[in-house]
C-alpha cells in the first residue's frame, strides 16, 4: 500500500511540477537513453536496416487523397526485427489510409547524425542528443509550445528551445537504477539492498565468493553506449532536481569527491580495477549474449536503465528473477530516484507539407495510443498514465522530475557538454568513462582516475568560462 501511494504521489506531483529530462535534456542528464542516448537494439548490423534511400528526391509524399508513405527511423532493431513494431503500427496505418516503413539503425547515434548533414533523415525520427537545442529549428518541425505540451506530456522541455517543442518522448524510464538478478542476491545471503557504494562492493564480493555468477557485467566491448548508462545514475544519486544548474551557477567543478558526478564514476572504477567482480575479458564481452545469461543467473549485475528489464525478462525462462534497484547511492539516509525521458520524436522539417502532418499525428499516435511505453515496462510520456510494476524496490526512494533550467541557461549545459567534449552522455574513445575503464582494467591506480577527472574538468570549466550565453547569465544574474 505505501508502493501504490508513492507511485500515486508521484504521478499527480508530476502534473506541477516543471518538466525536464535526463539524456540530452535542457540539461543534458538521461538515457537516452539513452537515452536514452543507449542503443537498445537487439541485432547486429547484419540484420538492422540501415538503408538511407534518398527521400529528399522523392519526398515520400503523392497527391492528396493518394496513400503517403511515412519513413520512421528508430534505435530499436529489435522490435523491428521480431516484426512487433509493424504489427503494432497496423492500426495507425488503417486510420490514416498510410504505409509507415521503418528504418533501424545498430549505432543509431553516429549513423543518423551523419545522415542529417542533408535532407535525408526519415520523417519521423528519434532526434540524437547530438543536435544542440538551439539547433533544432534548423532540422525539425514545431509541434506546439511549451506551455500547452507540457499540460499533457512529461519532458515536455527535453527538446524544447525558445518555448517551442520540437520533440516528444518515445517512452521515459526511471533512471539512478540498477538491473540484477535477484535470486543470485539471494543465494549470496544478501538481505538488504546496499545503499552505499562501500556496501554494494561489498555484496557484489559476496556474491564472487558463495555463487558462480559473474557479480557484475562490464558490457565493454559494447563501450561506445554501455558505459553510457552509469551518467543516468548521477542526478539521482544527487538527490537535486536542479543539480546540473546549480554545478553550473556555482562554478564549481565537474567532478567534486563527496559529489554525484564524482562518487558515481568512483564506483565505477572500484568495480572495474577488481578483476574477480567482473568478467574475465571484458574486451569480448556480449550485449545480445548477457541478456540470457543475466536470466539464467550466470551474471548478477548491471547498470542499465529501466528499459532494459523488459528485454532481460524476455530472455531467458526466469522472468521473475529479474529486478531493478536504487543505485546505491544517499543523501542523508534517504535515496531518491529521477524520472526522465528517452529519446524524443521529431518531424522531420524538410518534408511536404502532408508528411510533415502525418508524421505529426504519428507521434501523437505512438506516445498516446499505440502502448508501446506500457508493452517495455516503461513510463508513459502521457500524464496519468499507469506506472511499471517492478519498481517494488523502489518504494522507500523519493521520486522526482528535473527542473527545467532557468531563463537565460536553456541549452547552456549541452553546449558546455558537447563544446568541451567532456561528454557526460558520449562514449567516444577519448571520453572520460572509456578512459577510466580502460585505467581500471590495466590495474592503474587512485592517481590515474584523479588525473583523468582533472584534465575532464579543466576542459570542463575552460569550455564553460568561454561560454558567451553563460557570461551573459552571470552578468544579468549578480
Amino acid at each position: 500500500m505505501k508502493f501504490r501511494k508513492l507511485i500515486a504521489g508521484f504521478v499527480a506531483a508530476s502534473t506541477v511540477l516543471s518538466l525536464a529530462a535526463c539524456s540530452g535534456n535542457t540539461t543534458s542528464s538521461t538515457p537516452n537513453s539513452n537515452s536514452s542516448t543507449a542503443n537498445n537494439s537487439t541485432a547486429d548490423n547484419s540484420t538492422a536496416d540501415n538503408s538511407t534511400a534518398d527521400n529528399s528526391s522523392t519526398d515520400n509524399s503523392t497527391a492528396s487523397g493518394e496513400k503517403l508513405t511515412l519513413t520512421v527511423l528508430t534505435h530499436r532493431t529489435d522490435r523491428k526485427d521480431d516484426g512487433s513494431l509493424a504489427e503494432m503500427t497496423k492500426s495507425f496505418e488503417e486510420a490514416n489510409n498510410c504505409t509507415v516503413v521503418y528504418q533501424a539503425f545498430t549505432d543509431y547515434s553516429t549513423d543518423v547524425p551523419t545522415m542529417m548533414n542533408t535532407t535525408d533523415y526519415g520523417d519521423v525520427l528519434m532526434i540524437p542528443d547530438t543536435v544542440k537545442l538551439e539547433d533544432l529549428s534548423n532540422f525539425f518541425e514545431p509541434l506546439g509550445t511549451y506551455d500547452e505540451l507540457s499540460e499533457k506530456y512529461m519532458w515536455a522541455d527535453k527538446k524544447m528551445y525558445d518555448n517551442t517543442v520540437y520533440g516528444i518522448a518515445h517512452l521515459g524510464t526511471i533512471a539512478g537504477g540498477i538491473c540484477y538478478n535477484k535470486r543470485v542476491w539471494a543465494e549470496a545471503g544478501v538481505t538488504e539492498l546496499p545503499k552505499t557504494p562501500d556496501e554494494f562492493v561489498a555484496d557484489l564480493k559476496l556474491i564472487a565468493d558463495k555463487t558462480d555468477a559473474i557479480p557484475y557485467y562490464t558490457n565493454f566491448a559494447d563501450a561506445s553506449w554501455t558505459l553510457v548508462q552509469w551518467a543516468a545514475l548521477v542526478n539521482s544519486a544527487s538527490g537535486s532536481k536542479s543539480y546540473e544548474t546549480d554545478i553550473l551557477t556555482s562554478q564549481r567543478d565537474l567532478f567534486v569527491p563527496g559529489d554525484a558526478y564524482y562518487e558515481v564514476y568512483k564506483l565505477m572504477f572500484d568495480i572495474f580495477k577488481d578483476p574477480s567482480l567482473h568478467e574475465e575479458d571484458p574486451m569480448t564481452s556480449d550485449w545480445e549474449g548477457c541478456k540470457k545469461a543475466i536470466n539464467d543467473g550466470k551474471i548478477a549485475t548491471m547498470v542499465m536503465g529501466s528499459w532494459a528489464v523488459s528485454q532481460f525478462k524476455e530472455a531467458g525462462e526466469n522472468p521473475d528473477d529479474i529486478g531493478y534497484m536504487p543505485a546505491p547511492f544517499n543523501v542523508g539516509g534517504k535515496q531518491y530516484a529521477e524520472s526522465t525521458a528517452d529519446y524524443c520524436l521529431g518531424v522531420n522539417k524538410n518534408r511536404s507539407d502532408e508528411i510533415k502532418e502525418l508524421g505529426k499525428k504519428y507521434i501523437t499516435w505512438f506516445v498516446e495510443e499505440s502502448g508501446f511505453a506500457q508493452k517495455e515496462g516503461s513510463v508513459s510520456a502521457l500524464k496519468g498514465s499507469p506506472m511499471p510494476d517492478y519498481l517494488t524496490d523502489f518504494a522507500d526512494c523519493e521520486f522526482f522530475v528535473t527542473d527545467t533550467a532557468p531563463e537565460g541557461l536553456v541549452g547552456v549545459w549541452d553546449a558546455i557538454n558537447n563544446d568541451s567534449e567532456v561528454g557526460t552522455w558520449q562514449g567516444d574513445a577519448a571520453n572520460f568513462k572509456i578512459q577510466i575503464a580502460e585505467a581500471a582494467f590495466a590495474g592503474e591506480g587512485e592517481d590515474k582516475f584523479e588525473s583523468i577527472l582533472a584534465d575532464a574538468n579543466a576542459k570542463w570549466n575552460a569550455t564553460r568560462d568561454a561560454n558567451a550565453d553563460f557570461k551573459a547569465y552571470l552578468e544579468a544574474n549578480g
